[in-house]
């Protein structure tokens, strides 16, 4: 049985789910939180995918689970928040995953593993699973630190995700304060103050950047691994660009250990220039594309 608990965040996928609560049962967790948001008015037959969707978990062993099932729908962003706020309610740590992610067995115990080591290091706040670069590693340890929580399937503690919410209420110059500890780069630097802009302006509930200015705010650092546990399969619906930043999923353990603590920017040069850099544009389109269209945010 697998001790660490285990939340799943769930919407209409019927297919992925199954797919995911098939690695969930494999490694048996003994406690599962499940939150699933509603069905969309504006998608005609989304009431159905929905219940299909939460009907998938059934655990047949052992295990205490808890149901969030909310009756409206909500909105991505909105789910993962109260989803995260809820476990975290009941447990002091935890790992998360989407109903769109497919991570490897590998990952659950490189979670757990990393979860007990850092628990008491308060400069580590998150535990990414994601691995983008094409045939490079660094260093020779399982995993390096970065500035950026990947959240295609994580883990972290009760204490990263206190005083986090998806208001934004600092003024700009606040802001550009923590985000310029982190960022050196111009073109960086002039990227994430515009994320923030456009968060503020708009009104805009974009947790993943949320999560990660709140990382910044506690002078945080994350984990990635150097290979990667898991494979979101939703970006096979994304556009050319998108689907090939996603690799195979591979083993790590046993893991190796960094001898220190320290950020590696090569590393996070690659991941601002692959990633982070075509997200104001992501952002647009995922805004017209919920509040015009009435269609769901993409993750």
């Amino acid at each position: 049985m697998f001790k660490t608990p285990i939340l799943l965040i769930l919407y209409n996928r019927v297919e992925e789910t199954h797919n995911l609560f098939q690695i969930i049962r494999k490694i048996k967790p003994e406690k599962l939180y499940v939150a699933a948001d509603g069905a969309n008015r504006n998608i005609q037959i989304d009431y159905q995918m929905c219940l299909k969707a939460r009907s998938v978990i059934m655990p047949e062993w052992k295990c205490e689970t808890k149901y969030m099932f909310h009756d409206e729908h909500i909105g991505k962003s909105k789910n993962a928040y109260k989803a995260i706020s809820w476990m975290f309610e009941h447990e002091k740590e935890g790992i998360i995953l989407f109903d769109d992610t497919m991570p490897n067995l590998d990952f659950f115990h490189y979670c757990e593993q990393l979860l007990e080591k850092y628990r008491d290091v308060p400069e580590i706040m998150h535990i990414g699973a994601n691995y983008l670069e094409r045939g490079k590693k660094y260093l020779k340890n399982s995993y390096h630190y970065s500035a950026y929580a990947f959240i295609w399937g994580f883990a972290t503690w009760r204490r990263t995700w206190q005083e986090f919410n998806l208001e934004i209420k600092k003024e700009p110059e606040e802001v550009y304060k923590i985000i310029d500890k982190y960022v050196h780069n111009p073109i960086e630097k002039i990227f994430c103050h515009r994320i923030y802009n456009v968060l503020r302006k708009y009104n805009l509930d974009y947790w993943e950047y949320q999560y990660n200015f709140h990382i910044w705010k506690k002078d945080g650092l994350c984990i990635a691994p150097n290979v990667n546990l898991v494979t979101n399969v939703g970006f096979k619906k994304r556009k050319r660009h998108i689907r090939k930043l996603m690799k195979d999923t591979a083993p790590i353990l046993p893991l190796q250990h960094p001898a220190i603590i320290e950020r590696n920017r090569k590393a996070d040069a690659y991941t601002f220039r692959k990633v982070y850099k075509r997200g104001l544009s992501r952002i647009f389109a995922d805004w017209f594309n919920e509040f015009i269209l009435g269609l769901e945010k993409k993750l």
